[in-house]
């Protein structure tokens, strides 16, 4: 009885120091509430698009009873963060990505991913979850799309109030119109640098 009211304590340890070692607090990171690209970008510390070049699954450092998974990008444009070929995090894994129909970290996969700072254990994820993290694919046409995991519903809502003031073509425009589903990534990426030019949200 003892012993395993001792796992349970260890494992409830983990779990708390798990939830503490996360950038933002659980609520905010695991909120469903729909955030749009305005957000995402104001939000990030980190705006990388890459190819996973490697994945290994590994304790937290230090926290035996924490599992988490450190992922590797081959950068291919960094859009904010640090300069390099390679940019690495690791964050928290604690399984719910099977259960949920959600994909998870694969070598070969091509990412557009929205980060903030790491916390003091070294851990981020993305914004949103789900939301800041895109699925870089080929449409019919061969052309780069991109979506999120939620199929980008309720990314550009708002954003045209968001982005006041930041100068946007008629096609970035045209972009903010859309309601769901995946979009060309060359046309993505340019509304993401003209919405780095907004304020920062801590």
């Amino acid at each position: 009885m003892q012993r395993n009211i001792g796992g349970t304590f260890a494992a409830l340890s983990a779990l708390l120091l798990a939830l503490t070692a996360l950038p933002r607090p659980l609520c905010a990171q695991y909120a469903t509430r729909q955030v749009n690209l305005a957000y995402l970008t104001q939000r990030a510390d980190v705006i990388v698009q890459g190819r996973v070049a490697r994945v290994r699954h590994a304790p937290l450092p230090g926290y035996p009873n924490i599992p988490t998974v450190e992922v590797t990008l081959e950068v291919e444009n960094m859009l904010r963060g640090p300069r390099g070929r390679t940019y690495t995090f690791r964050e928290v894994f604690l399984g719910l990505r099977a259960r949920e129909g959600k994909q998870g970290y694969r070598e070969g996969q091509r990412l557009l991913l929205f980060l903030p700072a790491s916390s003091r254990y070294g851990l981020s994820s993305p914004v949103g979850i789900e939301q800041g993290r895109f699925h870089i694919t080929c449409g019919s046409g061969g052309e780069e799309i991109v979506a999120n995991e939620m199929e980008n519903a309720g990314l550009f809502r708002n954003t045209a109030l968001a982005a006041r003031g930041v100068r946007l073509t008629e096609g970035q425009k045209r972009l903010l119109g859309v309601k769901r589903g995946p979009v060309r990534l060359g046309e993505m990426i340019p509304v993401i640098h003209a919405f780095t030019a907004l304020p920062r949200i801590p």
